[in-house]
Formats: structure tokens, sequence, C-alpha cells
């Protein structure tokens, strides 16, 4: 039974609803269900047509009118890496196993939730029925609780700790953590919703990854760029490396993590980095990984819940040891 709208998204709608239980005598389960809108696939896959075109297009004009600076950005691998999320986002029994998977991965982890699947309701590419999370965006619960330092500092710490754990350990990012997907529980708990969107990313992705990301934590910006340049030299298989004026480019992410040790640091400004990382790619001709691109785009929608809860926290305390024990695992 359907009881009222509660969020509508560009894949679909979520209603609040109730589910009869089999058992006589229990009361009804609320639950969450979430309805996809009926056109989405044709649309979504006209949008992507069009941005395949503008990438085409944008390869075939002439040098002098482009610039050379495209190719270095990998267009081409950073829409078709969209394109995989989005198009597995449609279909609700991907949501589903996500769910599973997400919920096995935090198990021991007391700080954080995921809805559950609902037991006798299977989940179909257009309908999934989850259960009902209760809470509040986090959002507003930073602005109706300023005072409760303590707890924001906590839960800030829990956000952050989890993040660090799907990219570097799990290899199973949640793609779409913005303030919308994060409620915070009647018990202080950090909830994450929406998890159509995934990465998981190939082995040797999956690696530069963590070396690359690791490296900018720890404030290494010249092991961060030697990684950049070995990556790109593997994708491109030239056989020799395409990379214009390493030493300067290596000095330069060198110079971007000496800045980024200070108050500037590297996790709390990451999109300004990110930038500056694609200019000095171009200019160097360092090919992007289309997957580390990805990872530090959902990186940066963090940002702003981090700086929200705990403008003071100190990233690299909270990612160093999870760091060090994906490298144990590696």
């Amino acid at each position: 039974k359907l009881t009222k709208l509660i969020g509508s998204g560009c894949i679909g709608q979520v209603y609040e609803g109730y589910v009869s239980s089999t058992n006589s005598g229990t009361k009804d389960q609320k639950v969450a269900i979430k309805v996809r809108h009926p056109c989405v696939m044709r649309d979504i896959d006209d949008d992507l047509d069009l941005m395949r075109i503008a990438v085409v297009a944008m390869d075939h004009l002439p040098s002098a009118a482009r610039g050379d600076a495209l190719k270095w950005l990998n267009a081409e691998g950073i829409v078709e890496e969209f394109a995989k999320m989005l198009k597995h986002q449609l279909d609700f029994r991907a949501e589903a196993r996500n769910l599973v998977r997400f919920n096995k991965n935090f198990r021991k982890d007391d700080s954080i939730v995921f809805p559950k699947l609902v037991e006798g309701f299977d989940a179909y590419p257009d309908v999934l029925i989850e259960s009902f999370c209760e809470g509040v965006p986090v959002m507003q619960y930073v602005r109706e609780n300023c005072d409760d330092r303590m707890s924001m500092t906590r839960m800030c710490s829990a956000g952050i700790a989890a993040v660090c754990k799907m990219i570097f350990v799990d290899n199973f990012l949640h793609g779409d953590i913005h303030p919308g997907n994060v409620l915070v529980g009647h018990d202080k708990r950090l909830i994450f919703l929406d998890v159509g969107i995934v990465m998981e990313f190939s082995e040797a992705d999956h690696d530069a990854i963590v070396n690359v990301l690791s490296s900018f934590i720890r404030a290494d910006g010249r092991a961060a760029g030697r990684f950049l340049i070995s990556d790109s030299d593997r994708r491109l298989a030239t056989g020799a490396s395409s990379a214009v004026d390493v030493d300067g480019y290596i000095e330069k992410m060198k110079a971007l993590t000496d800045r980024a040790s200070g108050k500037d640091y590297f996790m709390e400004h990451c999109g300004t980095y990110i930038t500056y990382i694609c200019d000095c790619a171009a200019m160097h001709h360092v090919m992007l990984n289309e997957a580390f691109v990805s990872a530090a785009l959902a990186i940066k929608v963090q940002e702003g819940i981090a700086l929200a809860l705990d403008p003071a926290v100190e990233v690299y305390r909270i990612a160093n040891p999870i760091i060090l024990r994906s490298e144990l695992y590696r």
C-alpha cells in the first residue's frame, strides 16, 4: 500500500508505504517503495548519445580550433564511465544487489546504516521495496544541532572512514553520496540512501586510484605524479612515455601537495585540486584515468558534508589506518 510521495529524482520516485506481514496479528511493515519513471531509459539513451556525439565532434575539429588539451582529459573515457554507472542504475535489481553488498561490507560498523531488502518482496527492474530508514537530512541536522559539536565530529569521522573504506579496502564505492542521500537517524548514525550508482574498478585501475589518492593524502606529491604518469603510459601502451617535461609535472604535483598539507588540506579542497590536476595533465600530456576522475569527483561531493559537520577534522588521521589496511590486502 502506497501512502505518500517522499522523494523524486531523474530515475524514479520514492513512496512511503506498507507491506502486510504473513504472520497474523503482526503490524504491517513500513517500507520505502522505489518506482522507475516510465520513459527514463529512452531519455537517458538520448542524452548519452548527445554526449557521445559532442565528444566525436570535438575530436574532428581542426587542432587549432580545439587545442591539444582535450585528448589528455580523456573525454570519451569519462563519458563511457558515466554511461556505465548510469545504465546500471536503471535496473533496480542491480540496486538491490548493491544494498546486500553494502550491508555485508558494513555489518561490523555500528555508525553506518544502509536500507535492507524486505524479505518476501523480490526486486524488479522498475520496482524496489526496501526498509524505511527514519532520519533527517544531514544538512538539516547540522543547522538544528550546531551546538552539538561532539556528535557532529563523531559522525564526520564515521562518514570519512566509511568513504575511505569503500575506496581503499572494498573497491565498492557509493557513487551518489550527496546531502540529499545522507540522513542522520534518531540514534545519531549516518544513513546512506540511493545506492543505484556504485563504482567498482578493475584491479589495475583500483591499484592506480589507491596509489594516487593515498599519495595525495600523505602529501607525497612526487609519488602521486609518478603514479599518474605510469598509469597514463600503461593505458596508452605506446612503449614510451608520452609525458612532456616529466620533472616539471612531478614538481607541480609536489607543489600542490605542499600547499594542501596545511590549512588547504587536499581532501577538504578536492574540487580545486582536481581542476589543477586536469590542467597539468593537458599541459604535460598525461592522460587521466577515467576511474580516477570518477573516484575524485565522488570524493568532491563529500567535501561539503564533512566540512559542515566538522570544519576542523583532520582527514589524514582517519584515512591513514584504512590506507595501511588496504595495502596489507593488496
